[in-house]
Order: structure tokens, then C-alpha cells, then sequence
């Protein structure tokens, strides 16, 4: 054996020796390795870390809401495989930022002094310990995790899918194949549940059938604890539907004050599932009757003035929606904001018109009401563009797509309409009847999907919505970390 290789072995020898003590302490207790160093498991977390680690299950599904430390909790798990199992691990996250996220939480934790050496190399999205065994990190495509095989029959590994209900469902299925060959496989699979369909939302719904053991929780499990007394809640609904006392027992990182202020400012869906990490409805009305019912106006949102002009009334900026149609119709509303109320000032519909006379009615319209912004679908470029040089301001995608992508942003687009009818903070004049029958008749099927019939004004309204979300209408808020002496997980 040459003299370089002998020190090189000489060297990883010594690593494993020093490492020692370590592994002994933490290997029949990994949690003890983590609340040494600040971290307190909360109940349904500890479950799910003592069950996974165990082996005592080897195939999890974790259900939790946006900011509910899915990620975080994710990388305390495939540390502890890492560090005192020698497994492989492997990430697959519906998106880069998401994965590398991961990924650098776990990179904390084996940097730190008292392991030092646990690792041989690091890189930006894998690693290698000093066993062989490495920390894989992998966005959720058939082109990234190609040739990815974890464990390989000589050890364990354990793959962690995040936010599922954001990736691919084929990617998904590819992705539980890379630890076929470990021994053992462990799964970890956890999202919010986002959408109605795809890989995730069958696990969650038929997870026994599936071979998968559910864990879950919701803000109120993870709150800082509540000052309030129950009798005396701010919000009704979390006494009665959502919190039922559980945030006063709560040792969480999540301000019982901010989780009101998203109830303020989301709609009842949009918090049920963000917040609470609930499903999403199923079918049904999009927008309820009742809530139809109090955004009808007698009055009149728009106002007669001198010169013949027609000017919203105390408005503080108007903008347009439209949706293209040639085959059925093109759908065009005027919107303006007048304090925190959406008042629809004008709708119009189109059938089997090309883009000239269009043009010229929103060419009049930004005569009579200072229309200048248009948030227009984005399945007809041409006309987007034609817009555009006839000076609107049209919307467009930071990549240069030109209109409202309705593939991405529609469930969102409907979650802040949602909002605004749930808040009553939009207002339609009794005579917009085509607007008001379409927003009647809108449906979801059983499987949750928007019927595509009727809807042309709705989809106006969906594709105006951009102009809320820019405004930060709608959407709720990111919940806020606690921090405190102590690191509460």
C-alpha cells in the first residue's frame, strides 16, 4: 500500500474512532441529540419521528399547513438517519429553492463542531459521509432523478417527496422506485394539500389502502400558546370549528394573532387548506349563493359627471379583466377600487367578434373610465400584443408571457375572488345579469375541478384577480417564526 493511501486510511480511521462516542450516545435516541441543542418535538412530530426511525413504520404520509415545518421537521428525520443509521437519503421537492432548502437545514445540523468530520464531502445539493453513505437533493423531474438509486442493497435509505401535491405525478412514481433496492426502504411523503387530484391527494385519501401510516396537524397544534380565553376568542369560528382550546396547550412558533389576521385576510377555503392543512372542497358552488347575494347593488357604481364623461366615484385606480373567446365569447369587466371594496363598473360580452372591434371598445372605455391596466388571459397572444400597442398596459409573466396564465394561477385567481365575496368587500350593480347568471351557475365536479361552461365572465374576474394579489388582497400572510430562548419543533 503506497504511503498516501495508508494516510488517507489513517485519517478515516481516526474520523470513525472520534465519531464513536457520539453514535453510541444518540443511536438508540436520536431526539436527545436535537432537544441538546434546543429543539422541543411537539406531539404528532414526536409520533412521527419515534415511528419512522424505529422502523416500526416504514412508509409515512404528513399532512400540514403551509409554515407548519414540514421542511424543517423533514431534515431533523434525515439527519438522524444519516448520522446514526448510516442510511442514504434521498430529496425530491416539487421545486430547486424547495429541495436546496431542505437540503440546507440538514447541511446545519452536520456542520456543527461536535460532528465534525460525520462528513467527506459536501456540495451544493449532495453529500458523502465518512460510511459511504450520502444526501441527495433532487428537484421533482424525470430528468433529475434519472440513475438515482438509493442504498443500492448494501444499506437503508430512507427518500423524502416534499410538497408532493406540487410535482408531477409520473416524477412522483419514478421517484418511490429509487429506493427499491435499499435495505430497508423508508418514505417519507408530505405536502399541504393543494390540489384535489394527483399522486398526493390519493395517498391522503386512500393511505391504508396504500400501505402508508397519516400523520397531521394544523396551526393551532403548533401555535405559541393563546392569551385569550376561550369564551373571549377574537374569531368565533376557531372556538367552535378549528382551534377548540388546542392553542392554549400549544409550545409552538406560530402567534395565535397572526393565524387571525390570515382568517381576516383569506377565504374560508384558501384558510382551511394554507392554515389548517384541511382538504379542499370537493365540489359544489365556486362562489356560494349567499355570498352572490350580498355583493348585488341596486345602486349605481359609476357616476355621470360634466362632458359626458363616466368616471368611478371616489375610485382609487380601475383596471380590466378579459377573457378571449372567438367560438363562444370574449368577456371583458371594468373593476375599480374604492377603499377596500371591488366595484365592477362595467361588463360586456363579445361573440364572434375579432380583435379590431374589441380593441376599439377598450380603446372607449379608457376614455370613460382612465382604463389603462388589462389583466388579459393568456391563450391568445396576438390580441395581448395588439393590446399592447394600442398602449394598455398589459399584464405579463417575469419569463415574457404576455397575460394571465390561467394553468397556474387559476385555483389562485379563485381562492382571492373567493375572498373578496366571503369579506364582502365586492360590489356588482344588479344590472350586470350575464356576470351575476355566470357566477350562479359556476360548479366544480365531484373531483373538485371547475366546470369549463359559462364561465367567461368569471374567468375575467379570475384573470382581474392578478391585480388583487399584486396589491396583497386575498392571500393571507406567511405565518411569522417565534423565537424565543429555546427551539420548539
Amino acid at each position: 500500500m503506497a504511503t498516501e493511501d495508508r494516510t488517507l486510511l489513517g485519517r478515516f480511521l481516526e474520523r470513525l474512532r472520534e465519531r464513536a462516542p457520539l453514535l453510541a450516545r444518540y443511536r438508540n435516541d436520536p431526539a436527545l441529540f436535537f432537544s441538546e441543542r434546543g429543539v422541543r418535538f411537539f406531539d404528532e412530530f414526536e409520533r412521527l419521528f419515534t415511528d419512522l426511525y424505529s422502523l416500526n413504520v416504514d412508509k409515512t404520509v404528513l399532512l400540514a399547513p403551509r409554515g407548519g415545518g414540514k421542511t424543517f421537521g423533514a431534515a431533523l428525520l434525515a439527519t438522524a438517519f444519516f448520522l446514526f443509521r448510516d442510511f442514504d437519503v434521498g430529496i425530491v421537492a416539487g421545486s430547486e429553492t424547495q429541495a436546496l432548502t431542505l437540503f440546507s437545514y440538514i447541511s446545519e445540523w452536520l456542520e456543527l463542531k461536535e460532528i465534525e468530520g460525520a462528513v467527506e464531502r459536501l456540495r451544493r445539493s449532495d453529500l458523502v459521509g465518512v460510511q459511504g453513505n450520502r444526501i441527495v437533493a433532487r428537484t421533482a423531474s424525470a430528468r433529475s432523478i434519472r440513475g438515482l438509486h438509493l442504498g443500492r442493497g448494501k444499506r437503508g435509505a430512507l427518500l423524502i417527496i416534499d410538497e408532493e401535491a406540487e410535482a408531477d405525478e409520473a416524477v412522483v412514481r419514478a421517484a418511490r422506485y429509487t429506493v427499491r433496492t435499499a435495505n430497508p426502504p423508508v418514505i417519507l411523503r408530505s405536502s399541504t394539500y393543494h390540489k384535489l387530484t394527483g399522486s398526493f391527494a390519493e395517498l391522503v385519501e386512500d393511505h391504508r389502502g396504500q400501505g402508508y401510516e397519516l400523520y397531521r396537524w394544523d396551526s393551532f397544534d403548533i401555535a405559541s400558546g393563546c392569551r385569550y380565553e376561550c369564551e373571549k376568542c377574537p374569531v368565533p369560528e376557531f372556538r367552535e370549528s378549528y382551534c377548540k382550546g388546542k392553542a392554549k396547550r400549544a409550545e409552538g412558533w406560530i402567534d395565535i394573532d397572526q393565524i387571525a389576521g390570515e382568517w381576516e385576510d383569506s377565504s374560508r377555503e384558501a384558510f382551511e387548506v394554507e392554515v389548517m392543512g384541511m382538504r379542499p372542497s370537493s365540489s359544489g358552488c365556486v362562489i356560494t349563493p349567499e355570498a352572490i347575494d350580498r355583493a348585488i347593488v341596486k345602486k349605481e357604481a359609476i357616476h355621470e359627471v360634466d362632458f359626458g364623461r363616466t368616471v368611478c366615484y371616489g375610485c382609487s385606480g380601475c383596471y380590466g379583466g378579459v377573457d378571449w373567446g372567438f367560438a363562444g365569447m370574449t368577456a371583458v369587466v371594468v373593476l375599480g377600487v374604492e377603499g377596500d371594496t371591488v366595484n365592477v363598473l362595467y361588463t360586456e360580452a363579445f361573440h364572434r367578434l375579432g380583435v379590431d372591434a374589441i380593441v376599439e371598445r377598450l380603446k372607449e372605455l379608457r376614455e370613460r373610465f382612465g382604463l389603462r391596466e388589462v389583466y388579459a388571459d393568456s391563450s391568445h397572444p396576438f390580441e395581448n400584443s395588439r393590446l399592447r400597442d394600442e398602449g394598455f398596459a398589459v399584464w405579463g409573466t417575469s419569463s415574457g408571457t404576455l397575460g394571465v396564465p390561467f394553468v397556474s394561477f387559476k385555483e389562485e385567481g379563485v381562492a382571492i375572488l373567493s375572498y373578496l365575496f366571503e369579506k364582502d368587500r365586492i360590489e356588482i350593480p344588479e344590472k350586470h345579469t350575464t356576470l351575476i347568471r355566470q357566477l350562479r351557475t359556476w360548479r366544480r365536479d365531484q373531483h373538485g375541478h371547475i366546470v369549463k361552461r359559462n364561465d367567461h365572465f368569471p374567468d375575467a374576474l379570475i384573470a382581474a384577480m392578478m391585480k388583487m394579489k399584486i396589491m396583497g388582497v386575498g392571500g393571507g400572510r406567511k405565518p411569522r417564526l417565534y423565537t424565543s430562548s429555546r427551539r420548539f419543533f
